[in-house]
């Protein structure tokens, strides 16, 4: 029964990395940046990738995908670069204003630029999180502050649910809000985002468990 459970909990994680709704909200950002786009890092799934690609393509934003497919030897077409290399090359040029990542650029590479990060999907692990977000507090000349949009799964909580899975629910929640605390306070719009943080929270409390 363990295991059982184990592998529908990580299939339930599974869910709130790539949930659906998230497109809706990238969609939103990307409008809402439009301006200030340049030198942004959107960080997604191998799930999300060519649907987050796509949604770039639809609001004509010239991006490039940072994946493991990009060669890490020399290469004569990049004038001796790698293609990764050279991709972070002309992000820094402002080439491309966008790099759609996954896991090879959390460690191990420098991003100095990058002014937004996009937080598409975040795993539990801490140090991951704050690899991504340390992409974009490098300080660099004419950089005097980061942009961090951290996507965050919030469950309904239907009144009709047993209360044990209210309580899942609710423990998986408690571990996304905290990955997003630890930033938020030391924002500097931390008061707004610790807000946000209670409102959610006084919100379901009315519709969890005691």
């Amino acid at each position: 029964e363990s295991k059982i459970l184990e592998r529908l909990l990580f299939e339930r994680a599974d869910i709130i990395k790539n949930a659906v709704e998230k497109y809706r909200v990238l969609d939103e950002l990307l409008n809402e940046l439009k301006q200030s786009l340049r030198w942004t890092i959107i960080y997604c799934s191998p799930k999300q990738i060519d649907r987050v690609m796509e949604i770039i393509n639809e609001h004509g934003i010239i991006a490039h995908r940072f994946t493991m497919e990009e060669g890490i030897n020399p290469e004569r077409k990049y004038g001796g670069l790698s293609a990764r290399e050279f991709i972070l090359q002309k992000f820094a040029e402002g080439e491309y204003d966008v790099l759609v990542a996954m896991k090879c650029l959390d460690e191990g590479v420098d991003v100095p630029p990058a002014r937004t990060a996009i937080l598409m999907a975040s795993s539990g692990n801490p140090r991951e999180y704050i690899q991504r977000i340390g992409r974009v507090i490098r300080r660099y000349p004419g950089k005097n502050e980061a942009q961090i949009y951290d996507v965050i799964v919030i469950p309904s909580l239907n009144p009709n649910l047993p209360p044990e899975l209210k309580s899942i629910e609710m423990k998986i929640l408690e571990k996304e809000l905290r990955r997003y605390e630890e930033i938020a306070k030391i924002a500097i719009n931390n008061a707004e985002a610790l807000n946000l943080i209670d409102d959610i929270r006084t919100c379901l409390l009315y519709t969890s468990p005691s």
